[in-house]
């Protein structure tokens, strides 16, 4: 049995892992959570004396030796890891990077999926922040490829549209754009789905109350969030950060027993194989044909419901597959 223990000080990290710190036995590896204000000194003597192998979330204790383990940055890309860590050479990351294919992606996969029952009283669930100010330059080159953008969303994460977009190779400065359209295309979805679905909608985040009166106020309980999610058919429109499939939010609503319908990202038939048409959109009619679809058929919804339950049943052996190779990082 190998040791693998994940060190990091502040609590907010334990809702970005979900069910991935609260599963102890992968395969051949024991993973202990050894993080918050008091575990992550415990952390800090299993650095000091080599024992076992160490996941810091954010470089937080930066690990320089990759023996001792990994700098795991748990939401972002490449491109968000902070200039003076980019230089080690054990870093990894949980997103694709859209201009830059990430070679050091570790991928965590919804764990101890609760399977459940779709709710009699069908609602659309979606939680997120939003933030829709641009410059007078993201205003006009957003206003000029808008349609264009809606008519397929995936064009996002095409190096070739924003070659034309912006005619420019600097990575981080197309990024910056990258972002911010993507927040400009999620308020167009859900600005869609309030005029469509609107009686069936739930919108959760206290930034959206500027924009709709009805949202419901942010509550980050995990307990709270879980029950929204279970039962019900939940919205991913994918991190801003990137294009995965599997990320924080998504691994979230999966985990919970939630229905999730996902705007397509870059690897998504890697992940969704045969679902893909089942729960996976790219513009606005797809959307609003597959939530038609779900709404009115409970046991159609039921039935997707358990094919996304048995489409992770084979995450401990592909998480054990992930330890093997942040492992041999340190060989």
């Amino acid at each position: 049995m190998k040791i693998i223990y994940f060190a990091f000080k502040h609590r907010f990290r334990y809702k970005d892992l979900n069910n991935f710190l609260n599963t102890r036995f992968y395969g051949k590896y024991l993973v202990l959570n050894l993080g918050g204000p008091f575990k992550h000194f415990i952390a800090k003597f299993f650095l000091k004396f080599r024992l076992g192998f160490a996941i810091s979330c954010d470089g937080r204790p930066l690990i320089s030796d990759k023996q001792k383990g990994i700098n795991f940055f748990v939401r972002g890309t490449n491109l968000n890891i902070p200039i003076r860590f980019k230089n080690s050479s054990n870093n990894y990351v949980s997103i694709n990077n859209p201009f830059d294919k990430e070679e050091n992606l570790f991928q965590v996969y919804p764990i101890n999926i609760n399977k459940s029952l779709v709710k009699k009283k069908l609602k659309i669930i979606y939680v997120s922040g939003i933030n829709i100010e641009t410059t007078e330059k993201e205003n006009y080159l957003w206003k000029r490829n808008k349609e264009q953008i809606k008519e397929n969303f995936t064009i996002l994460d095409d190096k070739r549209f924003w070659k034309k977009c912006l005619n420019e190779d600097d990575f981080q400065n197309k990024y910056i754009y990258y972002r911010k359209f993507k927040l400009l295309l999620r308020f167009e979805i859900i600005n869609y789905i309030k005029k469509n679905f609107n009686n069936k909608f739930e919108l959760i985040g206290d930034d959206w109350k500027k924009y709709f009166n009805n949202s419901i106020s942010s509550n980050f309980n995990p307990k709270y969030i879980k029950d929204l999610y279970q039962g019900n058919i939940c919205l991913d429109l994918g991190s801003i950060e990137g294009s995965s499939s599997l990320y924080s939010r998504s691994n979230q609503i999966i985990e919970a027993g939630g229905l999730i319908v996902q705007s397509k990202q870059s690897d998504h038939f890697k992940v969704w194989g045969q679902l893909e048409k089942k729960v996976l959109f790219k513009n606005l009619n797809e959307l609003k044909k597959l939530m038609n679809t779900i709404l009115n058929d409970n046991l159609y919804s039921n039935q997707l419901l358990d094919e996304i339950y048995n489409n992770f049943s084979f995450s401990t052996k592909l998480i054990e597959k992930n330890l093997d190779m942040i492992t041999k990082t340190g060989n």
